[in-house]
């Protein structure tokens, strides 16, 4: 019976599967025909509903968005795929959207670089660890078998298990565009609390906390909050 299940199951993922394909190239012949609108109900179909995309179409979908003037989806599709396949030209048009729509929270800075550098390397760092912990281990297992001194290496060791366990745990902040014109930022996470700035769909932000129904941000160094429903994590 249990096998009867797992069978069903299987070809039920295969005919899911078998559709997303079929509609990702319904899609692209559509896009292929200008035919944007028809193409951007199938798309938004495939990333919205069923999570699901590629590189090439989330270019399309920036094509796409952008002919309609939807800027802050554009430049949100070109950011994602900037973080998954790090291209100059793509960066270029981000950058035109930016000097034209004249978007702010997207400056360059030593800790932005440097956090996008730890997020592009975190898992090859973390396997770099691994290996090195294990490769210690497993040396002093051996002296541990051949009756020696478990000295090779131990106040290393630790030290790396920690830095391992800290990496783990520790999310770096998430960059987030703005999706709804006239967003509030405000000086506490409450619809009472001060307002602090306005911001404009397209802009870019740093995301360091998630609180339910608020984001905390980082602005101009300082801790504030927008809601949810107003931006969209580039993630």
């Amino acid at each position: 019976m249990k096998i009867f299940r797992i069978i069903i199951i299987l070809i039920i993922s295969s005919i899911f599967c078998e559709n997303s394909y079929c509609s990702i190239q319904k899609a692209d012949s559509l896009f292929n025909l200008k035919k944007y609108s028809k193409s951007k109900i199938l798309y938004d179909s495939i990333f919205y509903i069923e999570n699901k995309y590629s590189n090439s179409m989330l270019l399309k979908m920036a094509t796409i968005e952008e002919s309609l003037d939807n800027y802050e989806k554009s430049i949100y599709y070109l950011e994602l795929f900037q973080k998954n396949k790090d291209e100059k030209k793509v960066l270029n048009k981000i950058n035109d959207i930016v000097t034209d729509k004249k978007l702010e929270g997207f400056e360059s800075s030593e800790k932005t670089i440097f956090i996008k550098l730890y997020k592009k390397n975190k898992n090859k760092i973390l396997i770099l660890l691994l290996t090195f912990i294990s490769l210690i281990f497993l040396i002093n297992a051996i002296r541990f078998f051949k009756k020696k001194e478990l000295s090779f290496l131990i106040p290393h060791f630790y030290i790396l298990c920690i830095i391992t366990i800290v990496i783990i745990n520790i999310k770096p902040p998430v960059d987030a565009i703005v999706f709804k014109e006239n967003t509030f930022v405000m000086k506490e996470p409450s619809s009472g609390s001060d307002l602090y700035s306005i911001l404009n769909k397209g802009d870019k932000l740093i995301v360091s906390k998630d609180l339910e129904v608020w984001y905390e941000i980082i602005l101009n160094n300082e801790k504030k909050y927008v809601r949810k429903k107003n931006i969209r994590l580039i993630d």
